[in-house]
């Protein structure tokens, strides 16, 4: 088994991550930073751009690359939640590529594009929370030792908060810039 061992720089405390993985996880693993990468530089950066469209379709294969990865992974066998996800991710990143390459729907296609990505965006997000709780072997323990497998709920719903946030602020400043007579583009969704 592959570990990596990471040193606490607080003291002489190690720990380690778990990185026993297939090929297949390999490439899933590696592909997925590129999508959190991507889909960061994206969140904060300005919109409607030629870079903006460049990143999209970095983060769109990326996305696409990581999810159907992510259908031939199986632990015991078995097709569960994490795979539903996968699909879910898939089919946001399909709807928000749509709607901004076809502009539809007519009069609602920035909002059906931001909110399908961010979404996307979240689900590959929390797909990660949940890796770093399976294998990093400090956050694993807080879960086993400790009996606290609620901490990675908690973790997830700060997480899908944040997000919801995120996508609303979105979809409220692309309505008051509509109203004001401002086109894209717009930097990280703040209003200028």
């Amino acid at each position: 088994m592959a570990k990596y061992t990471l040193t606490v720089a607080a003291g002489s405390v190690e720990d380690t991550m778990n990185l026993d993985l297939l090929p297949l996880g390999w490439v899933h693993f590696l592909v997925s930073l590129v999508a959190m990468v991507v889909g960061a530089a994206m969140l904060v950066g300005l919109k409607g751009t030629a870079v903006h469209k460049a990143r999209g379709r970095v983060y769109v294969t990326a996305m696409v690359v990581t999810n159907l990865t992510a259908l031939g992974l199986y632990r015991n066998g078995v097709f569960f939640f994490a795979h539903w996800f996968a699909v879910a991710a898939l089919i946001l990143t399909a709807l928000g590529l749509a709607a901004a390459h076809f502009r539809i729907p007519r009069g609602g296609w920035v909002h059906a594009h931001l909110t399908a990505m961010v979404a996307s965006f979240y689900i590959l997000i929390g797909g990660a929370v949940n890796e770093v709780f399976l294998r990093v072997d400090v956050f694993r323990r807080l879960v086993a030792d400790f009996g606290l497998p609620a901490t990675v709920g908690m973790t997830q719903f700060v997480v899908m908060a944040l997000f919801a946030v995120l996508i609303a602020y979105f979809n409220v400043v692309v309505m008051l810039r509509a109203r004001a007579g401002r086109v894209p583009p717009l930097q990280g969704g703040v209003i200028g």
